[in-house]
């Protein structure tokens, strides 16, 4: 197959994804007693990588590391070959070829990225997938497969088949995208299950290349856990965990004094009745080789040897005297009732160093700090903590990592974006990404604002620029308004950790 037509008419988003990154795919290893390899220099392979917006900025943190990447269609393969050449970036590279035909020099690499791509091939495709894994992980690498899985999909499959029914197979993308907005229309009006009428709301705000590949494209398989598992055996490769945010984890009963290797099926068996209980419909998961160490089900214990990062709010007054329950929210939306106090000063804590990270000590110490600052005088339950945090952390309210980082920097008097920033900013299409792996919601301003910043212009010249920008699309503001919207903007750079020491 030359390309992807599909996806050469409709790409699909490339974006920075926050779970695909080594350093975050590592601490969730050994959050399972799995030792994954130094992602500052490992070999990262991703299969069906779209244009590189989650593999580039992986390079560019890393310059030690090497990064390939493969996708088939030809349109996204290219433009992300040239953005890699403006970029100048000498540690990755794109090439456009079937994961089921991938060169025999490639060697070994200590993380191979599949996300969006295994639900979505057909059979074949999705073995040659666990092939690959298989032939090219390193001993102790790992490999991140993200998939439907069947015990969540079960009563929107209906939705699928209606629209794939309802609409015209030798429509171009684009049409047959349009038809199916229509049908969507439709669907409304008859349907009254109201899991399936909440999707239908979703899927007409969702991105036009999320709703035809989702929901039109050829292909796309839920598969139970317990299959998946079965295929990883059968293909030499056994689960780790799980990289996905949860909101309950496997405990095993009556498990002291099991090796991993004694707890193995029970997980297995757990896990897959876990989806049927909370009806998971997509899973992140996490395998290595058969022949590596074993993993087991997360301990917290392992909390102690990582680092937690937190961009989290709380539109309340944070009351650290009281275990009152008060939510705290990411920059998604996603909220994180926290009640225990430490864990709400641990919170305002991580959220005030981010980007940075925090080892695990210093947080500790940091929390009994801020409680002794606040004249909260009860003594701070280590054990406590370390389960608060775990349930955080599971849930991906924090994030962990491998190791601590310090912040971003303050705007200078000439501020200076990285260059991949300013690049991301200037060219259609595509997502600014943050420090920390995130995709930045910027509006046109934001983008023009962010791809001024080569260092060369001083805030006011800045805001002058913006002003007179603004007053050309007819938005007349006064200069001083226009000031502090340009303040604003650039600290919102460098919370994201976009701006150059």
């Amino acid at each position: 197959m030359d390309t992807l037509a599909s996806y050469d008419e409709l790409p699909y988003d490339s974006l920075p994804l926050p779970e695909t990154q080594p350093d975050f795919v590592a601490a969730v290893a050994r959050l399972h007693g799995f030792d994954a390899p130094d992602p500052t220099r490992a070999r990262i392979l991703e299969l069906g990588c779209a244009s590189g917006g989650n593999l580039i900025p992986l390079a560019r943190r890393w310059p030690e590391s090497e990064c390939v990447g493969v996708e088939l269609s030809r349109v996204q393969a290219e433009a992300g070959a040239a953005f890699i050449q403006r970029l100048g970036l000498p540690n990755v590279c794109i090439l456009h070829g079937d994961l089921a035909a991938l060169p025999d020099d490639l060697g070994e690499f200590d993380y191979i990225i599949a996300h969006g791509v295994f639900s979505w091939v057909p059979p074949k495709v999705r073995q040659a997938l666990f092939d690959v894994c298989r032939r090219h992980l390193s001993p102790q690498g790992i490999s991140y497969v993200s998939f439907n899985v069947a015990a969540g999909w079960r009563r929107l499959q209906p939705l699928r088949d209606a629209l794939v029914g309802r609409t015209a197979s030798g429509l171009s993308a684009p049409a047959r995208f349009e038809q199916a907005l229509r049908v969507l229309d439709e669907l409304d009006a008859e349907w009254t299950d109201p899991a399936l009428r909440k999707e239908i709301a979703y899927l007409k705000s969702a991105a036009p290349s999320y709703l035809f590949h989702e929901c039109l494209a050829e292909f796309n398989a839920p598969m139970s856990f317990g299959e998946f598992a079965a295929q990883l055996d059968a293909h030499g490769l056994r689960y780790v965990g799980e990289a996905g945010p949860r909101r309950a984890v496997v405990e095993l009963e009556d498990a002291w004094g099991l090796t991993p290797e004694g707890m193995a099926g029970r997980w297995l068996d757990a896990e897959a009745a876990l989806d049927e209980a909370e009806a998971i419909r997509f899973r992140r998961a996490l395998i290595a080789r058969a022949d590596a160490a074993c993993a087991r089900p997360p301990a917290s214990e392992a909390l102690a040897a990582l680092a937690f990062h937190a961009d989290l709010r709380c539109d309340d007054e944070i009351d650290l005297g009281t275990a009152c329950e008060q939510a705290f929210a990411n920059p998604a939306g996603n909220a994180f009732p926290i009640a225990e106090p430490a864990m709400k000063a641990a919170a305002m804590i991580l959220s005030m160093a981010y980007p940075g990270a925090l080892a695990y000590p210093d947080l500790l110490a940091a929390t009994r700090q801020m409680m002794a600052d606040y004249g909260i005088a009860e003594t701070l339950d280590e054990a406590a903590f370390r389960e608060g945090l775990f349930r955080l952390v599971v849930a991906q309210g924090v994030m962990p990592t491998v190791s601590a980082t310090s912040g971003g920097s303050e705007p200078a008097e000439r501020p200076c974006a990285h260059d991949l920033a300013r690049l991301q900013a200037t060219l259609p299409g595509w997502v600014v990404s943050g420090a920390r792996h995130v995709a930045m919601d910027l509006d046109a301003p934001g983008r023009l604002l962010l791809g001024l910043l080569d260092g060369s212009r001083t805030v006011d010249e800045l805001a002058v620029m913006m002003h007179a920008t603004l007053a050309d699309t007819g938005q007349e503001l006064p200069l001083e308004a226009v000031r502090a919207m340009t303040h604003r903007q650039l600290w919102l750079f460098a919370r994201q950790g976009l701006l150059a020491e």
